[in-house]
């Protein structure tokens, strides 16, 4: 990620700022990176890997094969947060982060201008994309909401964003209904993918629920078709009727 990112790890001094989230396995970290210009200061979980031995974990894992998948800086995170920077959005319009995580991609869209809800299944991602957008000075547009992509409320948004979010067949036709109801006529949804194989299925079924989707590169090229092994954006609107 050199040619993405500068990276420096903050003193562990500094982790004491996470005085407003609970304990976790591992414990917390602070770092700061610079993209596009900006300094972004995020709080996270020093081990992510540490969660997989907690009994909790464990027990829901057994039940509905959770995996806390939240605690990760997925790298795809990186290259959605860096063409949000870029994008040509008008200001100040609601965004909505679903599968939120750390929050990156919020943040970088509270950065240039949106407010924003991060949105995850786990509290506990919510309440630290929260503090995240405390801690870099973005927290009076920033709200936050737990959000079961199978029971999506009755309220849209011009503009959907997630990362690492398509990666299995599971959550493909979930997404695709919380689209259906909470996209705004004439809004746009940003999925950025690691290049996972299962993208094309996901590419695939848009037609079925009333989408379609041009496809990017971490620079912003288009694309013909999905690939794998590197990132890519979807940007998903609505069919336009013929």
């Amino acid at each position: 990620m050199s040619d993405l990112l500068e990276f420096r790890e903050l003193p562990p001094a500094s982790v004491q700022a996470a005085h407003d989230l609970r304990a976790i396995p591992g414990g917390w970290t602070e770092r700061s990176w610079m993209l596009e210009g900006r300094e972004f200061r995020l709080t996270l979980p020093a081990d992510p890997d540490a969660f997989l031995d907690d009994p909790a974990v464990q027990a829901a894992h057994d039940q509905t094969e959770y995996m806390p998948y939240w605690a990760y800086l997925w790298p795809s995170a990186w290259h959605l947060a860096k063409l949000i920077l870029r994008a040509n959005w008008p200001v100040e319009q609601p965004v909505l982060e679903i599968g939120a995580g750390i929050g990156l991609a919020g943040l970088a869209a509270l950065a240039r201008g949106q407010h924003v809800t991060f949105s995850d299944y786990e509290p506990q991602a919510v309440q630290l994309s929260l503090h995240n957008a405390r801690q870099n000075g973005l927290a009076e547009r920033a709200a936050g909401e737990v959000l079961d992509w199978r029971t999506p409320p009755e309220r849209q948004y011009p503009i959907i964003v997630g990362c690492e979010v398509i990666y299995e067949d599971a959550n493909h036709e979930p997404i695709l209904r919380l689209l259906q109801r909470m996209l705004a006529p004439g809004g746009i949804a940003w999925f950025g993918d690691g290049g996972r194989w299962r993208a094309e299925r996901f590419s695939q079924l848009l037609p079925q629920f009333g989408f379609a989707a041009t496809i990017f590169d971490e620079q912003g090229r288009r694309l013909a078709q999905p690939r794998a092994g590197k990132f890519q954006l979807f940007a998903v609107e609505r069919n336009r009727a013929p």
